[in-house]
């Protein structure tokens, strides 16, 4: 780390700073969420706690700095790489991999009974690189160690490294691919980058002799601020008083009683958030969800039933070839945003093959693209030297690298924070291939995949494409920052391994969180004994939805480019009917699309930009709140309290 200067932000005080922060958010997160199960601090693509303390940095710690003297204060580069290395250091935490990652790798030897047959099915391909291989070390994990002993972390040295070294090579491929495809998105296409506006506007440097910058000077904020504090807070107290009786803010509206009912969520938010996407795509997503909600009743109404019914990494409640037909509209999104960006991945070939360098990029083209093809090259070989076949393997990466340019292009674009995919690549392999094609270890090692491509793999990408928007400027951002990013990765890897490991020792896992140590362990080789047991799963039907979801995703996209007023974008069609806008954000962005059009119509731009501080406000403030009472609730013992999911 060469170049650490304040100019480019990657000063030695910012990366100290970012490295505090990241071990603070490493041992607070799992804390959070597996001791006080309140608030998912880190679970999506713009983290709650990195924003609530990038909130308290620029609004106590700045103004205090700067009345000092400006040489005291960070800049706003500095800033930046402060968020940024939050930003990736909140991915490898419990909601994004750590938790379910311990639980994992240890569900199939804790939970094999002679009914689920998981000993004879599975545990004699868990390959000892990816597993603690003592039983009693398992065990105390799941039940907790009697009293003093110590943490026995000699039987989980192995695969502790060995997972190590993956997840950085995994984390380094989605570096490289989201430098290759930053200059196409950013400058090319001009992306929104919706989730970047909060904190730009939080860092903004102040006007004249203010000590604050001017989003904390407007009165709007602040009304939007106290709006979720107000609400959120009367309900927390429902947990420590009767008196304070909750305000409902989810329900379902009936419309077919005993048929047809949507499930909505009074999401402040994603309101917030929504009100800065692109007036098409919030309509799109609601209008689709509406339009797959009527599919799915149509199909149970006339009997359309797709034998196995719905898959593990099936996103949501939705009819099982509706989840088919999202997810073939979903990987025909990712070829499009390849296929167009080609001749932007030309140009950086062509300066890679002459070993140029662009400023614009933290890593030169030659670097990215040999450390894509390297990280393909070695994830592959690790995977085979686990327990899948090299087909499988190729089939399985390739499929990743197509969801999380999908996914993030969404995220991106749309600024839907926790977007989630209809269907991971594992479900068509296992489908596709069936119990007989894949064998047994195949299948084992699908199943062990969820520990770095399940619901919120795809978390990073959005992290790296996001910083890179972030540093994107005049000026070229500095080519230290992968070296602070990956400091961060490693510094939040360690700091919410060890805690996690020192709870479920301590207390067992089993009386934490009931996902991470019961639903999580189970998931994947509950689904894989299902498919084996029950191989005949209408595999036509399956890609036949998929293959219609596919080919009406290429007409939206082909209507969008050819028709200046065609109304419907693509990306609503593929994550309408995924868990989290089904549950948590239709009803959110449908009124956030609501305001914006009649202030549009009404008011205007000017209007429009008026009142941006004030949803502003509402994503910062429930953000802030749910931050708040994660430490009221941690100190008066109460648990369950989920202000903010998704």
């Amino acid at each position: 780390m060469s170049e650490l200067n304040s100019r480019t932000g990657v000063s030695l005080r910012a990366v100290l700073t970012g490295v505090f922060f990241v071990l603070a958010i490493s041992l607070i997160s799992p804390w959070a969420i597996l001791m006080v199960q309140g608030s998912q601090l880190t679970s999506n693509a713009i983290p709650i706690i990195a924003v609530a303390l990038l909130f308290i940095v620029t609004i106590v710690a700045m103004p205090l700095l700067r009345s000092l003297g400006k040489t005291f204060a960070f800049n706003r580069e500095e800033l930046i790489t402060i968020y940024v290395m939050m930003l990736v250091g909140s991915v490898v935490v419990t909601t994004g991999f750590t938790g379910s990652f311990l639980s994992v790798i240890t569900g199939a030897m804790y939970y094999a009974t002679p009914e689920n047959e998981w000993a004879e099915l599975f545990l004699p391909y868990i390959h000892p690189l990816l597993a603690p291989t003592d039983p009693e070390a398992v065990r105390f994990f799941y039940e907790g160690l009697p009293k003093g002993m110590p943490v026995p972390w000699d039987a989980w040295a192995t695969p502790l490294v060995t997972w190590l070294v993956f997840i950085l090579a995994f984390y380094f491929l989605i570096l490289c691919l989201g430098v290759l495809l930053r200059g196409q998105w950013v400058e090319n296409e001009r992306l929104v980058f919706p989730l970047t506006r909060l904190p730009l506007s939080m860092i903004e440097e102040p006007e004249g002799e203010s000590l604050f910058a001017n989003l904390y000077r407007n009165r709007l904020l602040w009304v939007g601020f106290l709006i979720p504090l107000i609400l959120q807070s009367w309900n927390s107290l429902n947990f420590y008083h009767d008196a304070f009786q909750r305000i409902a803010l989810n329900g379902q509206i009936v419309l077919i009683p005993g048929e047809l009912a949507l499930p909505y969520r009074f999401n402040l938010p994603i309101m917030g958030l929504a009100y800065l996407m692109p007036l098409n795509v919030a309509f799109s997503i609601w209008f689709f969800f509406l339009l797959g909600t009527l599919q799915s009743w149509g199909f149970a109404r006339i009997g359309v039933a797709i034998k196995g019914g719905g898959d593990i990494w099936t996103s949501g409640g939705a009819h099982t070839a509706l989840s088919h037909q999202m997810a073939g509209g979903f990987f025909a999104l990712a070829v499009f945003v390849l296929w167009t960006a080609r001749p932007h991945i030309r140009r950086l070939w062509e300066l890679a093959k002459r070993g140029d360098n662009d400023e614009r990029e933290i890593l030169s083209p030659r670097l990215a693209f040999a450390g894509l093809i390297g990280s393909v090259l070695f994830i592959v070989a690790w995977l085979s030297t686990t327990g899948l076949d090299v087909p499988i393997a190729l089939l399985l990466v390739l499929g990743a690298i197509l969801t999380f340019v999908a996914l993030s292009r969404i995220v991106c674009e749309a600024g839907i924070p926790g977007a989630q995919m209809p269907m991971a690549p594992q479900a068509f392999i296992t489908r596709g291939f069936g119990p007989e094609g894949l064998g047994l270890g195949n299948m084992t090692g699908l199943g062990y995949s969820t520990v770095w491509l399940g619901e919120t793999a795809a978390n990073m990408m959005n992290a790296v494409m996001h910083s890179l928007k972030l540093v994107s400027g005049k000026e070229g951002p500095s080519r230290s920052l992968p070296w602070a990013i990956f400091l961060a990765i490693i510094v939040g890897l360690i700091g919410s391994v060890w805690v996690t490991m020192e709870m479920a020792y301590t207390y067992g896992g089993i009386n934490l969180h009931n996902w991470y140590y019961n639903g999580a362990p189970r998931w994947p080789f509950n689904y894989m004994t299902s498919v084996y047991n029950m191989p005949d799963a209408d595999v036509a039907a399956r890609f036949g939805f998929t293959g219609g979801g596919a080919a009406f995703m290429l007409a939206l996209l082909y209507l969008r480019h050819r028709f200046l007023w065609w109304p419907l974008h693509p990306i609503g069609f593929p994550i309408a009917n995924t868990f989290t806008i089904m549950s948590y954000g239709w009803l959110a962005i449908f009124m956030a699309w609501m305001f914006k059009a009649t202030i549009l119509r009404y008011g205007g731009v000017r209007l429009y930009r008026l009142m941006v501080p004030f949803f502003l406000g509402l994503a910062l403030g429930e953000f802030s709140t749910a931050v708040l009472w994660v430490f009221i609730d941690g100190a008066f013992g109460v648990q369950g309290n989920m202000i903010f999911n998704f």
